[in-house]
């Protein structure tokens, strides 16, 4: 009786955790569109304001992104694990949160260099290859 009693609470503990991982992310970002040639107003338009932006000396401007990508939000796989905590009395989430604990995002860093028109003439990438 004790046994069924602890695995109840410990159900009732950790249950949750991997839903809440599966239905929480960031929105993928594309990076393709960052390329030599292509518009600010393009990649402005797709990634939002950058980190950060800054004139240059040469009339050149230089903005940041920190894209991030793997880590989207899934609300398929938020009810999966839901509806299998709830069939298997939570011991679902012995399996599910190491799981989601693993789909880890890449983060890189893009400095992005634009001519005094606003198309691209350089791209640095820093970080997830």
């Amino acid at each position: 009786m004790q046994g069924k009693a602890l695995l109840v609470v410990f159900s009732l503990l950790f249950s949750g955790c991997s839903v809440g991982m599966a239905a929480s992310g960031n929105k993928e970002q594309d990076a393709s569109i960052i390329f030599p040639g292509s518009n600010r107003a393009v990649i402005m338009s797709k990634l939002g304001p950058p980190d950060t932006s800054r004139v240059l000396e040469d009339g050149k401007t230089e903005d940041t992104y920190l894209i991030k990508q793997g880590n989207e939000a899934s609300s398929g796989r938020a009810g999966a694990h839901a509806g299998l905590d709830l069939l298997s009395l939570g011991l679902w989430e012995v399996v599910a949160t190491p799981y989601e604990l693993a789909q880890s995002e890449q983060k890189s860093r893009y400095v992005i260099t634009y001519d005094t028109a606003g198309n691209v003439v350089n791209v640095q990438k820093f970080g997830a290859k």
